[in-house]
C-alpha cells in the first residue's frame, strides 16, 4: 500500500474506530495565516505490525485560510501531495520538506488535516523531527507552502510541555529507528 493511501487510511480509521485508536498525542498551538493566528492541533500516531506508521497530522478550520488551496491536498492522489511541501523544523533546526496529503473533516465543522506518514523504523525527515519533538521545551513548526508564491504559507507552531514531550517520546518510539 502506497503511503498516502495508507496515510488517507489512518486518517479515516482515527475517525471512525473511536476507542480503537492508535496510542497518540494531541499538541495545542497555533497557526498563521493571511488573516491572523488561529487555533491549529498536531497529532502524533504510531502503529505497529502490518501497514504500521509513524503519522503526524496538523489540522486547522480551513476557513481561517480561504485563500489557501486546501483542494490541491485532498484525497491520496491529490496532484500537490507528490510535491515536497511541508517544512518541519524542531526549535533552530530545519529538516527536509516532505510530501502531505489532506483532507476536510477531522474532528469538528470546515476542519482540515494534513497528514504525513512514514513506514516505522525508517531513517529520514519525519522520524527526525519526531525525535528531535521529543526532547522537553523545543518548539515545533510545521510550514505549509500552498505550492504558489502568491499564496502565504501556513505557518503552525506547537511547544509541548514537559508531560507532552514525554508523552510524545513513548508514543513515538516503537516506530521510531533503532540505535545501532
Amino acid at each position: 500500500m502506497k503511503k498516502r493511501s495508507l496515510l488517507m487510511c489512518l486518517g479515516l480509521a482515527s475517525g471512525v474506530l473511536g476507542a480503537s485508536e492508535p496510542p497518540q498525542v494531541v499538541l495545542h498551538g497555533t497557526v498563521t495565516t493571511e488573516s491572523g493566528e488561529h487555533p491549529a492541533w498536531f497529532t502524533l500516531m504510531c502503529t505497529q505490525g502490518s501497514g504500521g506508521a509513524l503519522s503526524m497530522q496538523l489540522a486547522l478550520v480551513a476557513d481561517t485560510a480561504p485563500a489557501f488551496p486546501f483542494d490541491a491536498y485532498e484525497g491520496p492522489d491529490a496532484p500537490a501531495s507528490h510535491q515536497p511541501s511541508a517544512e518541519l523544523r524542531v526549535g533552530h533546526q530545519s529538516l527536509a520538506s516532505v510530501p502531505v496529503a489532506g483532507w476536510y473533516g477531522g474532528d469538528g465543522p470546515g476542519m482540515f488535516v494534513f497528514g504525513i506518514a512514514t513506514t516505522p523504523g525508517q531513517r529520514n525527515a519525519i522520524t527526525r523531527a519526531v525525535a528531535a519533538l521529543s526532547k522537553s521545551g523545543v518548539t515545533f513548526t510545521w510550514i505549509q507552502n500552498s505550492g504558489n508564491v502568491q499564496t502565504p504559507p501556513l505557518m503552525a507552531q506547537f511547544v509541548p510541555d514537559a508531560a507532552q514531550s514525554l508523552a510524545l517520546q513513548r508514543i513515538a518510539a516503537p516506530c521510531l529507528p533503532h540505535r545501532r
